[in-house]
């Protein structure tokens, strides 16, 4: 039954390919770190660029839309919403770097201006990375301000992220609120077979 799901949801293009999601992670690969998402507020609900509070009422929602099914399709259509259009939001910058036996120079990312779903310019990608278990991709986020910028957030993903993204087939969503307050909510990441 769940075979015949799978292939279903595969001829109508949504959900895993039957292969990718029984696959398991090659011994190295591509990591591709497409974007993220940010929360509407920085902890606390203090606005990104203005000044003052956003509505706690927007912030009990975003909490809600976590505990939902699927929290990735909610929060995303929730930050799309015309109420959404008034408040100030994050130009999101940072780096991104692979910690363990392989390290190499932090990548620079930038993303689109003024948005809570910055796409970065790429996207950022680390080739030939193991997929042992002894490397993680470790990003640092930053709001970019004329004078003081604000942290967004750092976070990191390992193998357990690298593998549901290379089971997915696709671009995939990691939850990553837990490691950064709540102000980065997703990291879109995809992980490729080099």
């Amino acid at each position: 039954m769940r075979s015949l799901l799978l292939l279903a949801l595969f001829l109508v293009g949504c959900g895993p390919s039957p292969a990718a999601s029984s696959a398991e992670l090659p011994a190295s690969g591509r990591v591709m770190l497409h974007g993220v998402t940010i929360a509407p507020s920085k902890f606390g609900g203090e606005k990104w660029d203005g000044v003052g509070q956003i509505d706690s009422s927007q912030i009990d929602l975003f909490g809600n839309l976590l505990r939902g099914r699927v929290p990735y399709v909610e929060i995303a259509k929730a930050l799309a919403a015309p109420a959404n259009d008034a408040l100030d939001k994050p130009d999101v910058k940072g780096r991104a770097t692979l910690l363990g036996p392989i390290e190499a120079a932090p990548v620079v990312l930038a993303g689109q201006e003024d948005t809570f779903t910055p796409q970065f310019q790429g996207p950022p990608t680390f080739r030939a990375v193991p997929f042992d278990g002894t490397t993680r991709l470790a990003v640092e986020l930053l709001d970019d301000d004329p004078i003081d910028d604000d942290p967004v957030g750092s976070f990191q993903l390992g193998p357990d992220e690298m593998l549901e993204a290379f089971r997915a087939g696709n671009v995939h969503q990691v939850r990553v609120d837990a490691q950064t307050n709540g102000q980065v909510i997703f990291a879109a990441i995809s992980v490729l077979p080099e």
